[in-house]
């Protein structure tokens, strides 16, 4: 597998954003490629390219695909509405510069009228926004984020549950606001809290929020919370698609419960969709590098029932 970093786009400073780009080498440069653009988790706060699991990237290459993994600018120094304009235009400079990129540079020739999106948890809710704004063929969202324009939902209210639960309360100090909003600087990639380390003032802040639900009114200020919730926006329009949901995952804004309703409100409108529950599983319960190498059990099979509606609906059209 290669893999790289392509600028897409600058911040408001002039700072690069990055998207990292995979295929595999082994596929002859002359089969054309669809393009699988991967949004990642972390709560629009946290999170890079760099977190979103191997054994999958590797399934999507050796499957044909051009992996498009594109960083965001994240919340605060944004809002939630400008993390998703910036994965729109990853998804118009993948279909309209990357392909010259590639042939010019690794003799790799991408068909830009094949695309499909997959995303993890809020990287789920844009995977759907994406797709109700472009040309995509189908959409696989891991335990997506929905449902945020209802404010009785979890994504509003204070938790309790670990690891947020367990967490003090945390108030920034200045230099710790110097280095969660850096002056010259929006940041698009920041570093998952790692269990057994201490955690960065980020992570804190990012605990602490969502502990006391106040997530929603920080990531969307203006209170427009339907900007973010594709699925609720019922004008939108949505191609084939699957959501892989854990039965035992209770992080604000992710449930079985809100998978389901999701499920039948798009099947009301007339959307192939498919729910894969996951029993058992917690949220991201992809994550630990052992699902997809040494562990090819229900998590790995959940996993690959996702990425396998994404190539068969490039096949078909292909």
């Amino acid at each position: 597998m290669q893999d790289i970093r392509v600028s897409y786009k600058q911040d408001g400073f002039g700072n690069e954003i990055f998207a990292r780009v995979a295929w595999s080498h082994g596929t002859p440069p002359s089969d054309s490629k669809p393009i699988v653009l991967v949004f990642h988790g972390g709560g629009l706060i946290v999170g890079s390219a760099d977190i979103v699991p191997r054994p999958q990237i590797e399934w999507l290459v050796n499957n044909g695909f051009l992996v498009v993994i594109p960083n965001y600018r994240l919340v605060p120094q944004v809002n939630g509405q400008v993390s998703y304009a910036d994965c729109e235009e990853a998804y118009d400079w993948a279909v309209s510069t990357l392909p010259d990129i590639m042939s010019a540079t690794h003799g790799v020739t991408i068909d830009s009228g094949r695309v499909v999106t997959m995303g993890h948890s809020v990287g789920g809710s844009i995977a759907l926004h994406v797709a109700a704004h472009k040309h995509v063929k189908a959409v696989a969202a891991f335990y997506p984020s929905l449902y945020l324009s209802d404010t009785s939902t979890t994504s509003h209210k204070p938790t309790n549950v670990p690891p947020f639960g367990m967490m003090p309360d945390f108030e920034p100090t200045p230099d710790d606001w110097a280095t969660i909003k850096p002056v010259n600087k929006q940041l698009s990639e920041a570093p998952l809290g790692i269990p057994g380390l201490p955690p960065s003032p980020r992570t804190k802040w990012q605990m602490s929020i969502l502990k006391n639900g106040q997530w929603a009114k920080i990531a969307c200020p203006d209170v427009d919370y339907a900007a973010l919730d594709p699925v609720a926006r019922q004008e939108n329009i949505f191609p084939p698609t699957i959501i892989v949901q854990g039965d035992a995952d209770n992080v604000p804004g992710s449930s079985l419960a809100l998978a389901e309703r999701a499920t039948q409100d798009l099947k009301a409108r007339g959307t192939d969709v498919r729910l894969y529950v996951v029993p058992e599983a917690t949220h991201m319960f992809d994550l630990p590098p052992m699902v997809g190498t040494s562990d090819l059990g229900p998590k790995w099979q959940a996993v690959v029932e996702g990425l396998s509606l994404l190539k068969s609906s490039v096949q078909e059209c292909s």
